[in-house]
């Protein structure tokens, strides 16, 4: 039985305007526990919940990594990346080749490393079953940037069939499932705290959230990114060119890609396959970000390239340390954080953070975005 949670845990569906801040209580999506067909881990713990999206239509499957040690009681507030292709991640018995990424084994790995923040995994799985990862994961903005002359120089209408979900699908990951994962788990919701990562299509959809949310996110991780968006197959399973759709992605990458303020981003690219076809659009993505001031000295970006790596979960697998210990550095994570305010010294009633630290004592000063707790509800502030 799909299970709703309970008001006392709902987010309330009211605003309230303060001085220079939007409060919104955001509704949680329905979803259903699941006990069986669970992937397994060494590692830590995987949960799998079936949520309902009002925004894309349908049940989505979602992976939940909670490393060793996690307690539902411990003070310790996670950071959180939402994966794509998440039925890839952790159990090769539920991956799409037989070989998972093993993010779990990596993070696990990892926090041997003193700057280290072990984080908990949101692993989104795709709708290939349906035929909708296309549809789901092609940044939907960028069909703006095609001219109409242009329509039938790119495949990009047939890869999708015309049904295009980018939106609706960034909007279930931001408007549900973060929501959802923010109230049933210790997170740091913040923004510097919250990232999306992915493969192929899977990079195009990270890259779309941090693109269209940057308020939510604070950084992406990209590997092998399918810069030419459609899916033009040859019988040998090689992949054919698509230089508008690709033009149309990067021009939209160019004119919204984010502030340096507090995000950062992962790109890598393989050199055999169809990774050997995406080199000369990665190589202008790169371009793109550093004209932007993005910069490997000031720890907001970082690329690799992966010489002689092809376009599967195994080359994935063997790289997926580098942009997870990009992210999740600890230094890069607390310089993230936004400085508080003075406090006036007019009192209304107290809000806290998500770990109990008092953070305000008004309602009438401007709260940095985020979730809080005042008057025993959860609620979230944007700007």
């Amino acid at each position: 039985m799909k299970r709703l949670i309970s008001v006392y845990q709902h987010y309330l569906t009211t605003l309230l305007f303060t001085a220079g801040c939007f409060v919104c209580y955001g509704e949680i999506p329905a979803y259903e526990i699941l006990s069986q067909n669970v992937p397994e881990s060494e590692y830590g713990k995987i949960s799998r919940l079936s949520v309902t999206s009002s925004h894309l239509g349908s049940d989505v499957t979602v992976d939940i990594w909670l490393p060793e040690g996690y307690s539902e009681f411990s003070e310790t507030a996670y950071p959180v990346i939402y994966f794509h292709d998440g039925q890839n991640l952790f159990d090769p018995a539920f991956t799409f080749a037989g070989v998972a990424w093993e993010v779990d084994k990596a993070c696990s790995q990892l926090n041997t490393e003193p700057d280290f923040s072990m984080p908990i995994i949101v692993g989104i799985n795709n709708r290939g079953a349906e035929g909708l990862r296309p549809s789901d994961y092609f940044p939907e903005k960028a069909l703006e940037y095609i001219a109409s002359e242009d329509y039938n120089q790119t495949s990009i209408f047939t890869t999708c069939n015309n049904n295009f979900l980018g939106d609706e699908e960034a909007a279930f990951v931001v408007r549900e499932l973060k929501p959802l994962i923010d109230t049933l788990y210790n997170t740091n919701p913040n923004q510097s705290h919250t990232f999306a990562a992915g493969s192929s299509m899977g990079a195009l959809a990270s890259l779309y959230l941090l693109m269209e949310y940057p308020d939510v996110f604070g950084g992406a991780a990209c590997l092998s990114t399918h810069w030419i968006g459609s899916l033009d197959l040859n019988p040998d399973y090689s992949m054919n060119d698509d230089e508008v759709c690709a033009n149309a992605i990067l021009d939209y990458f160019h004119d919204n890609l984010t502030s340096t303020d507090n995000h950062r981003l992962y790109l890598d690219c393989g050199t055999e396959g169809w990774d050997a076809g995406y080199i000369k659009y990665e190589t202008k993505a790169r371009e793109i970000v550093r004209s932007k001031g993005y910069d490997e000295s000031l720890n907001n970006f970082s690329v690799f390239d992966a010489r002689g790596a092809g376009h599967n979960e195994w080359f994935w697998q063997q790289r997926i340390d580098r942009p997870l210990r990009f992210l999740l550095s600890s230094t890069a994570l607390n310089a993230g954080v936004p400085s508080q305010e003075t406090i006036p010294s007019e009192t209304t009633h107290q809000i806290f953070d998500l770990s109990g630290k008092l953070i305000y004592k008004t309602t009438h000063d401007s709260i940095s975005p985020g979730f809080y707790i005042s008057m025993g509800k959860k609620f979230v502030v944007t700007h």
